[in-house]
């Protein structure tokens, strides 16, 4: 289930849990939950963290809201930190997910509901992530191969892993990352004009800007409008006019407007 807040992201990955070979190593079971590579355990550790740390994300986003008594709704954090306290990840999966019964399932079944009603995140569409993710992966090989100049090049490189790892991790953390990276960038190029400069003509660069541009007028179709200055409107007049059409958005089930991508297949 695609959810828009943090409470229920994590009642998604225990549910999940609930449902796994409790007699399966607990390395094994994030693995496919968070669908990290077992062998890549330093990359799962990260993840699993992240998965902690969603905890921290849900009393923050509640003590937003008014009239709300925290503690009631995050009683359930007790179950968790056993829970977690028993997660070796060479032990069975048992020793953890026995930890989290039902009254803690619940809770953040209404926990979710408070948030999703009174601090709704946006959300990004799996299908459109997906593409994002296979687009930027092909262009980080190309721009790897060319002799673009070396720092643009580790800039661009950088940029593009970073949504792509953001996309790989969207179940724990949600669209924030997704939104963040691509604001930054363009803040980036406002900033630092040697990243912009001559994108019109350097292949590569030309390929990145269409890339990303594409990329934030899709989070901005499903997300709203990005933050983006006048400078970078300039820049990209593109991000503030696009040309678009109508089509029925087959995952949210109703009309949206999208981005022509005649322009953006290229890149």
């Amino acid at each position: 289930m695609n959810v828009n807040n943090a409470a229920g992201r994590l009642l998604n990955i225990l549910s999940e849990g609930k449902n796994a070979n409790h007699h399966a190593k607990c390395k094994d079971i994030w693995s496919n939950i968070l669908n990290v590579n077992e062998d890549n355990t330093f990359v799962l550790i990260g993840r699993i963290g992240k998965v902690f740390s969603l905890v921290d994300d849900i009393s923050t986003e509640l003590k937003k809201i008014d009239n709300v008594d925290v503690t009631r709704y995050m009683s359930w954090t007790k179950n968790l930190e056993v829970g977690f306290s028993n997660c070796n990840l060479d032990s069975t999966w048992h020793n953890f997910i026995a930890h989290i019964n039902e009254t803690t399932l619940d809770y953040l079944h209404m926990t979710s509901g408070m948030l999703s009603s009174n601090r709704p995140q946006p959300i990004l569409p799996y299908p459109e992530l997906e593409r994002i993710h296979a687009d930027a992966t092909k262009l980080i090989s190309d721009i790897i191969k060319t002799d673009t100049p070396e720092f643009l090049k580790q800039y661009f490189v950088e940029q593009l892993r970073k949504i792509c790892i953001a996309i790989e991790e969207y179940k724990i953390t949600g669209s924030a990352e997704v939104i963040d990276i691509v604001q930054a960038t363009f803040g980036k190029a406002v900033l630092s004009n040697e990243y912009v400069k001559g994108k019109d003509n350097c292949e590569s660069m030309s390929k990145f800007w269409k890339f990303m541009t594409h990329t934030a007028l899709v989070v901005s179709t499903f997300a709203g409008a990005l933050q983006i200055a006048d400078s970078t409107a300039k820049l990209f007049p593109e991000l503030i006019s696009p040309p678009v059409i109508e089509k029925i958005v087959e995952d949210a089930g109703i009309k949206e407007n999208t981005i022509l991508e005649n322009e953006t297949q290229e890149a």
